[in-house]
């Protein structure tokens, strides 16, 4: 078993501690308590401000990518989002900074690398991570003044909550409809079928923890003075946790939130605890939801049990029960996944699945999705059940559990600090001690010991008290035809009840507040008084990263804390059919699902946790950066520790050379179900990227691979797959032969290439002999097969002036419009990838979401395809914005009248992205995964600062000026509008 030195050598841990001498005091705030935690390298610090008794907590960390955090404990009164339709309003202007959101325009005011604001069950929290100090200090402030005081107006409240509105805001004689960016938002989130399901558990298990987010029924009943009573109650610093990560010195931070609370006096703060459902006998709910497309009429219904397993006030206990949640769930090898999904009991596990501690119970639950029997669902989760307590859970599994918690503590990722906040902020919400969280170590140690003299009791006493023969929570959903229709006629009749009752000046209100809050969007503000960091502050040179070759292995060599990542690709161009493109996801899926003729995949798996950080494999497109030629790759990866490394080959050989399609058909069969099961709620989650994507395989080759392979058109074919999985004569030649034609074609030595990040010459040279090793056992011919052009796939046929719908049952749509750009070595490319951002944040934010209400939308260049990308999220207006996306070239060169200012904004955006950090992982890899180089990417980085305004009028005029660009709108149909013959309606 892997055991961490208790004292890492880089670790100056006695140098911190005496940075934080316990009872000492900072600018009104006590240092309570002070934790090292060697292994991560960090030291936790707590403390508490005297004057207002807000809770501060500091992770001292040697890292440049520091994060800031400020949050508060908002139990929702009701369903009617006021705490998210607040978070929104905050960001909306400040006393200090009295600008319209000025939230969105920090984000090209600064290099920060994550800026964002979020509602969970019963807290708020507004956190950003950046490298830069300055930056850190400007974000902090607006932050702050932003939280604790908003001008919070009435506009600010209908524009970002919801109000009533003509259609047409200047035409009165147009209807009067409902409008709001949160109203929309969340219109989107039911329309997400696991969503959907997810909330209305919550709601029936945990009634007295209100949707938060807010139920679009109840939304329209919120007003503007329970916002303003809402924020004068909980947004106070007695009731809020701040927190830092990074090496910033704590005391600045210190200082400057002590300057903010001065002037607050210690408030007694609600201590209301809220609690689930008492149960003391099963109980029982079912109700309509959402149906999926995808999946058959007799598999809409989804189901789960949910049982109450304590407090995770007992840190230990809970950190038990998701090890038994692990076991019994978690991957191939585990009983519910065998007893459920591969029986074909359900498709897919339910969104609620597994262990849930971020409130004040600990809720534990099985659910499926895509079942026919409720009553066999419940019989099968009794006998699992009854069954594990016969008999010892398998060491192997445990101990492969227990080396996955070590390893996870090694792998060093670009964000350490937010992932500590993620972990730590609901139980920190709800007065859980964020110290027990940390101390991994201490938890680990308790965790073996005890394993070691109770064995398997430790697990089975868990289940005993809290699962076996315990009253149970029973909620189900079926998706029903008419769902859909019947949200539209609940909105109808709610929006027609309120119209009911405007009298003449009660419209005359409407109207005229419209114009006024389209003046107010419309006019253009001074925004010198935001912090802002300068184009100087940019590095003209980039990072680079020293990449070493020998024959066809790339090696970094990096701190990786005793890790080795290992990348391998062969090239696909030119070497299979077009017709086997579209089965080249599920061929690299099948990889890591199916098994061999000798070994079940369970077993491969279990090895995999055991030995391994984890081994993946997966088909990539990219455009070549210089002639937009496609590159189709075969890749496959892993990681490990250094002294296990040799295990991730000898997973690779099983995986690429025996897996065995057609021994091992029905778990192929079951992987298609699943993936079948999920592809819906995929489209309500990222339907803009999909409507782009399709948008854009008209114009470009690889877009048009790119779609096959993972776009609308990919969910086409596994719709169709899993319509055929009960003929087995059809089944075979349609998907087990095709499968087995591209592992005989694809899996070869020739043009195998790797790239190996480590941290010693001499584990590269022992990498170096396990490769070599590797290839030899690799075939060395393909088979002889007619294989066409990659450079000649066909584009998806586009007729002029005909936009496409892709029909989907959500309450809202996603638009997409693409035009053709350059390669990434062109001269235009940096000022096209400027001016889709100058677009997004000076013109199509407002039209699109403040005006329009959609919860989001812009413009997107890809840099690689050179494909110029219009896309609304969430919109209630599709038309309006695709007609917003083909004047907008008109808007640059005749009304925008964009300053320098405004162009140095924009390329500090981009820069963001840029600079941000990476990985140790990810160092020097960007060439062997694009094609790009150092020096390509060094010219880009000076073009896109270089770039000039008279270069973003050029490039608007000669790209998007009178250009025909090719749309897609992903959604239902709009009666009388989107229909054929004037829209191409596409039906999965």
């Amino acid at each position: 078993m892997l055991r961490f030195q208790r004292f890492a050598s880089t670790y100056a841990q006695a140098k911190v501690l005496r940075k934080y001498p316990v009872g000492g005091v900072f600018h009104g705030y006590e240092v309570k308590r002070v934790l090292a935690v060697p292994e991560l390298k960090l030291t936790a610090v707590d403390l508490v401000h005297d004057q207002t008794g807000a809770e501060h907590l500091h992770i001292d960390r040697d890292d440049k990518n520091n994060v800031f955090s400020i949050s508060f404990k908002t139990n929702p009164p009701n369903s009617t989002g006021v705490p998210h339709v607040l978070e929104h309003t905050t960001l909306c202007g400040s006393k200090k900074y009295p600008v319209r959101d000025p939230f969105f325009k920090m984000l090209n005011k600064s290099l920060a690398n994550f800026m964002n604001a979020m509602t969970g069950h019963d807290y708020t929290f507004f956190p950003f991570a950046t490298t830069n100090a300055k930056d850190f200090n400007n974000l902090r402030d607006v932050y702050l003044d932003a939280t604790l005081n908003p001008l919070l107006k009435q506009e600010d409240f209908y524009q970002e909550g919801w109000r009533l509105e003509h259609d047409t805001v200047t035409d009165v004689t147009t209807p009067i409809v409902f409008k709001g960016v949160v109203y929309n938002e969340m219109k989107g989130q039911v329309s997400n079928a696991n969503y959907y399901f997810w909330s209305k558990y919550q709601e029936g298990i945990y009634p007295s923890l209100n949707n938060s987010g807010g139920d679009p029924t109840k939304i329209t009943n919120l007003k503007y003075e329970d916002l303003i009573e809402f924020h004068n109650k909980n947004y106070h610093p007695s009731n809020c946790r701040t927190f830092t990560y990074g090496n910033l010195p704590l005391e600045e931070t210190l200082k400057r939130l002590n300057e903010d609370f001065i002037g607050y006096g210690k408030r007694k703060v609600s201590d209301q605890v809220l609690y689930p459902i008492k149960l003391e006998k099963d109980r029982t709910l079912s109700m309509k939801g959402q149906i999926d497309p995808m999946l058959p009429p007799e598999r809409q219904l989804k189901s789960s049990m949910t049982w109450i397993c304590g407090s995770p006030a007992d840190y230990y206990e809970t950190f038990l029960l998701k090890i038994i949640s692990n076991m019994l769930l978690d991957g191939h090898s585990s009983e519910f996944y065998q007893a459920l999904i591969e029986s074909s009991v359900g498709f897919e596990f339910s969104v609620n699945t597994g262990l849930e501690s971020t409130t004040q119970a600990n809720l534990f639950t099985i659910g499926v999705q895509g079942i026919e029997n409720e009553k066999v669902f419940e019989e099968v989760v009794r006998k699992v059940f009854q069954d594990v307590m016969k008999k010892p859970f398998e060491r192997k599994r445990i101990d492969a559990i227990i080396h996955q918690l070590e390893l996870g503590k090694k792998d060093q990722k670009s964000d350490f600090g937010m992932q500590i906040l993620y972990s730590i902020l609901p139980g920190w919400s709800n007065k859980l001690d964020p110290f027990d969280s940390l101390s991994i170590d201490e938890t680990l140690t308790r965790f073996k010991e005890d394993l070691d003299k109770k064995g398997d009791h430790l697990f089975h006493d868990l289940i005993e008290k809290y699962i076996l023969d315990k009253p149970c929570f029973k909620f189900s959903m079926r998706g029903s035809e008419d769902f859909s229709e019947m949200l539209e006629a609940e909105e109808k009749t709610r929006l027609a009840d309120k119209v009911s009752k405007l009298n003449t000046e009660d419209e005359k209100v409407i109207y005229d507040r419209g114009i006024v809050l389209q003046e107010m969007q419309q006019k253009k503000e001074d925004v010198s008084c935001l912090p802002s960091l300068q184009i100087e502050d940019i590095p003209r040179i980039g990072e680079k990263y020293d990449v070493k070759k020998n024959a066809n292995i790339k090696y970094r060599m990096t701190d990786t804390n005793d890790i080795t990542y290992i990348r391998a690709k062969r090239s696909l161009n030119n070497i299979i059919p077009f017709e086997l493109y579209p089965y080249l996801p599920l061929f690299a899926d099948s990889l890591t699902s199916l098994g061999t003729a000798t070994e079940s995949y369970s077993d491969i798996e279990d090895s995999m946790k055991l030995y391994t950080g984890g081994v993946s494999a997966h088909i990539n497109t990219s455009a070549d950066p210089i002639s937009l030629q496609p590159h189709l790759y075969f890749g496959f990866d892993g990681w490990s520790l250094n002294s296990k490394s040799e295990h991730i080959f000898e997973i690779w050989e099983k995986l690429l050379l025996n897996t065995d399609f057609k021994r091992n058909s029905d778990k192929l069969k079951t992987l298609i179900r699943l993936q079948a099961t999920s592809n819906t709620s995929s489209v309500a989650e990222s339907g803009h990227l999909y409507a782009r994507g399709y948008a854009a395989a008209s114009l470009d080759v690889t877009k048009s691979i790119n779609e096959k392979l993972n776009g609308i058109e990919q969910l086409q074919l596994i719709n169709k797959l899993n319509m055929m999985l009960e003929d087995e004569e059809i089944f075979q030649k349609e998907v087990v032969d095709k499968l087995i034609r591209i592992q005989k074609l694809i899996i070869n030595s020739q043009g195998l290439e790797f790239f190996v990040t480590t941290d010693t010459e001499h584990q590269g040279g022992i990498i170096q002999t396990q490769v070599s090793n590797f290839i030899a056992k690799m075939p060395h011919k393909s088979p002889q097969e007619v294989s066409d052009n990659t450079l000649n796939f066909p584009l998806i046929p586009s007729t002029s002036g005909i936009s496409t719908l892709i029909n989907f049952p959500f309450q809202v749509h996603y638009a997409s419009e693409c035009l053709r750009g350059v390669s990434y070595t062109h001269n235009d490319g940096a000022p096209l990838q400027i001016l889709s951002n100058l677009l997004t944040f000076k013109y199509l934010h407002r039209e699109i979401r403040e005006k329009g209400g959609a919860y989001g939308g812009g413009a997107s260049y890809d840099a690689l395809s050179g494909i110029f990308g219009y896309y609304s999220y969430r919109d209630p207006q599709p038309l309006r914005s695709l007609k917003t996306f083909k004047s907008s070239a008109e808007y640059v060169l005749n009304n925008a009248q964009w300053t320098k200012t405004e162009l140095d904004d924009a390329k500090l955006t981009i820069f963001q992205q840029i600079d941000a950090p990476t990985s140790r992982k990810g160092e020097g890899v960007t060439e062997f995964l694009t094609n790009v180089t150092e020096e390509m990417r060094q010219t880009r980085r000076e073009q896109l600062l270089d770039t000039r305004l008279s270069d973003i009028e050029r490039v608007a005029q000669e790209y998007l000026l009178n250009k025909e660009g090719v749309s897609a709108v992903v959604g239902p149909v709009i009666e009388g509008e989107t229909m054929e013959p004037k829209w191409n309606i596409k039906n999965l």
